[in-house]
């Protein structure tokens, strides 16, 4: 091994929300970020879904660029009669193939790192599509793709195997996740460094989003998961330590979202719209009014994007108590697509909220939302929206590029992540990124002035005497969402 090379090692504890980061959780992530750098005011982008935070991670842009405008959205080319789903591996691989390679409109961090002769390696025990998501385009680019959902779709073959047959079978999939969580860490110490050592590796642990969702925020079964995941990142920590590469390895640590607690019964909107009168179907191409593509949040597409179809829609939906910020392309009622980073040819016709607020749930965890979905029960976890516990995000690193013992409370998130680690291994950033160079947390920041920070907050009036407000946050010309919220 070539200990003089920096590498970069991205893990992700995926829903992680910041203010379950305690010494007593998770001793090994807490005591990490204060002998580190830690970012105490990183933001997820819109909506805070993991396929499309994920795509944030590897492009460095907002979904506005790179066009994953969230977990399912119609794409008719990719996913003709039905909403195009992010997190199946199967529809995702053959969606790419039929849109020519351009699922995601901009370069990406495998090919960004192809160009350079270097190597991205991902190992994950998230959802199949969010796998492929990180690393969509390895087939072509030689670099790992092991997801333990789906082995069979994992690449290189020959790698794959000898991983599994090194390491040995994937355990059963289980809630929480130990085993799964225990095994990619396997992967990561036992083949990846050993055989592989490349230049960017992401490693994602699929909890605690698992353990929130289907167990519940707080939850002994939650508390069991988080604890298990910060002991594998300890076990990665400690072999750090002894390696010889020791703090060349950059280590980031980030969660691509929050969550919030499930109140109460799915709102049923698809039956809402219909008993006044709007068709719903699987798609606007079939003859229906709208087709909708959220749980928490998400959109609303309208057939032909109708203008008055639209204003008709988006003026039931202000009525509605369940109802929170509402946005559309061309600023109906003010909020914009554009202001939440949704404004692609792939966004919704009309981008949705539901309400949200900060009340406690059974173990002492704040923060819950109305929902639609039938995947959840009620009080377990939920994400997608505008509130800031879904937004903040967790982020902190480590290695020789990095500041010690810095904390950082400039607005920060996870778009930048991908130029910081271009920087950091001497990579020329592509024009389409919107994030920013982290150099405050660098150890080669000279400049005693920090960037300029404002914020603004945008409000629009509702017919019923209601406002949406939607909190922006800005570091020179990159833009951080903050809040959005229905008073």
């Amino acid at each position: 091994m070539n200990t003089k090379r920096r590498r970069v090692l991205i893990v992700s504890f995926d829903g992680l929300r910041p203010d379950m980061v305690t010494p007593a959780l998770m001793p090994n992530l807490t005591a990490f970020a204060t002998e580190g750098v830690r970012g105490t005011h990183s933001r997820a982008t819109f909506p805070t879904e993991t396929r499309v935070n994920q795509a944030a991670l590897v492009t460095g842009c907002y979904p506005t660029r790179h066009g994953i405008v969230g977990n399912k959205f119609l794409e008719p080319v990719a996913s003709p009669g039905k909403l195009f789903n992010t997190g199946d591996e199967t529809q995702l691989a053959d969606g790419d193939r039929k849109l020519k390679g351009k699922l995601v409109d901009v370069p990406v961090l495998g090919e960004i790192l192809a160009e350079q002769g270097m190597r991205l390696a991902v190992l994950s025990a998230g959802t199949p599509g969010g796998t492929r998501m990180l690393h969509h385009k390895a087939e072509t680019l030689g670099g790992l793709r092991l997801a333990l959902h789906r082995p069979d779709a994992s690449v290189p073959a020959e790698c794959v195997a000898e991983a599994l047959d090194r390491i040995g079978p994937i355990p059963e999939h289980e809630i929480p996740t130990l085993s799964w969580l225990t095994y990619v860490t396997d992967a990561y110490l036992e083949y990846i460094e050993p055989e592989l050592q490349p230049d960017v590796c992401i490693l994602w642990f699929c909890e605690p989003d698992n353990s929130y969702h289907f167990r519940g925020l707080g939850t002994d079964a939650n508390l069991v998961a988080i604890r298990h995941a910060d002991a594998q990142f300890g076990r990665i920590l400690a072999w750090r330590e002894q390696s010889d590469i020791g703090d060349r390895l950059q280590i980031i640590t980030m969660s691509d979202h929050g969550q919030l607690t499930v109140a109460g019964a799915a709102v049923d909107i698809a039956g809402a719209l219909t008993q006044v009168g709007f068709t719903v179907g699987e798609t606007v191409t079939d003859g229906a009014d709208v087709a909708l593509a959220l749980a928490s949040a998400g959109g609303i597409y309208v057939c032909d994007s109708e203008p008055d179809l639209i204003r008709a829609i988006v003026g039931w939906l202000q009525n509605q108590p369940w109802c929170g910020p509402v946005f559309t392309r061309d600023g109906i009622e003010m909020l914009t697509h554009a202001h939440v980073g949704i404004d692609h040819r792939r966004a919704p016709d009309i981008g949705l909220v539901l309400r949200n607020d900060d009340a406690v749930n059974a173990h002492g965890v704040p923060g819950s939302c109305q929902h639609d979905s039938k995947t959840y029960p009620i009080g377990g976890g939920m994400h997608g929206g505008l509130h800031p516990l879904e937004l903040t995000n967790w982020f902190a690193a480590a290695g020789d590029a990095f500041r010690v013992g810095y904390e950082s409370s400039l607005p920060m998130g996870i778009i930048d992540i991908l130029p910081t680690v271009l920087t950091i291994l001497g990579v020329t950033i592509p024009g389409s990124v919107q994030g920013r160079v982290l150099r405050e947390t660098l150890v080669e920041h000279t400049d005693p002035l920090l960037p300029e920070v404002f914020q603004k907050t945008f409000t629009a009036e509702y017919q019923n005497a209601r406002r949406a407000h939607l909190s922006i946050s800005y570091v020179g010309s990159t833009y951080y969402l903050e809040r959005g919220w229905v008073d």
